[in-house]
């Protein structure tokens, strides 16, 4: 009786399991599953190895690692449009003014979008025209583009971080149209990958042109001088060579900004020993601040 019922049992379970592979698609169920957890784990190794909360805090700041930023005095080649003219047309305190305000906030979100997606896009690019060349029977997977994902990580933190009001009206517009097209992206743009970059990545463009116009105004230039991104950098961190001593630095943050032992002249109350102790030096006298809260300034000047 016992041998019946076990060979019954067997040809039950054996009947379930085909079926429910007809039903199935294991294979597919097994890659999805891997996906995932092969996802964990280069979250987790990623985690261990690089400084997430710092990283997402340089990227916020906008202004240290910028890609080819280098300091007037240290700058072994200057670009086209000498940025020399520009710093005598603009006073520091302007510079000060508007190198920590909302606006300049929006500005290195706003570029760092951009630079994510101008890497997405190149990518998407790559993979497509491999995957045409050499087909997979998957064609390549955008599910996980972390540039994607900066780019719309930047952009919300550009409406929400920063004071809309602030901001002029078509950067808002331009913020809000490029999230939307990257969600849409996100959920409906894997077919053509590339191509719905594209128009993300144009959209992200606009923003950054509304910024930089704002920018070049607030700081009194004139739009015909067109300055590029990395000019209006120049402009708002190196103050190698400035003369700061009758500037105002109460509340001001001087986070990323340039200077140099031999040339930059701060006021009177400013320990430059102490100084150096919230800067990192990148060149023989030249440093950058990196810490919030100066030890050298009086508590009545404390910056923000």
């Amino acid at each position: 009786m016992t041998d019946v019922f076990e060979q019954w049992w067997t040809k039950q379970n054996t009947q379930f399991d085909t079926g429910l592979a007809n039903l199935l698609d294991l294979k597919a169920g097994l890659r999805e599953i891997s996906l995932e957890r092969d996802q964990a784990q280069l979250e987790s190794g990623l985690a261990d190895v690089l400084d997430l909360s710092g990283g997402l805090a340089a990227i916020l700041a906008g202004n240290l690692d910028a890609p080819g930023f280098m300091p007037v005095e240290t700058a072994s080649a200057q670009p086209s449009q000498a940025p020399g003219p520009l710093f005598e047309a603009v006073p520091v305190e302007a510079r000060l003014a508007v190198r920590t305000s909302p606006l300049a906030h929006a500005l290195h979100l706003s570029h760092a979008a951009v630079r994510s997606l101008t890497r997405a896009r190149e990518q998407a690019q790559q993979e497509e025209a491999l995957s045409q060349r050499e087909p997979r029977g998957y064609g390549p997977h955008h599910r996980f583009d972390t540039d994607r994902m900066m780019a719309s990580n930047c952009t919300r933190a550009l409406l929400v971080d920063c004071d809309v009001e602030a901001l002029p009206s078509q950067a808002v517009l331009c913020a809000h149209d490029l999230l939307c097209v990257l969600e849409y992206v996100e959920k409906h743009g894997h077919a053509d990958y590339a191509l719905a970059l594209e128009g993300a990545l144009a959209r992200a463009q606009d923003l950054l042109r509304a910024l930089t116009t704002e920018v070049v105004t607030l700081l009194g230039l004139s739009e015909s001088l067109h300055p590029d991104y990395e000019t209006l950098l120049s402009l708002l961190d190196d103050f190698i060579g400035a003369d700061l001593r009758q500037a105002n630095l109460e509340e001001v943050n001087l986070d990323g900004l340039w200077w140099s032992e031999t040339s930059t002249n701060w006021p009177p109350y400013v320990d430059i020993e102490l100084l150096k102790l919230d800067s990192v030096q990148t060149a023989p006298g030249i440093y950058v601040i990196t810490q919030r809260g100066m030890t050298n300034i009086p508590d009545n000047l404390a910056c923000a």
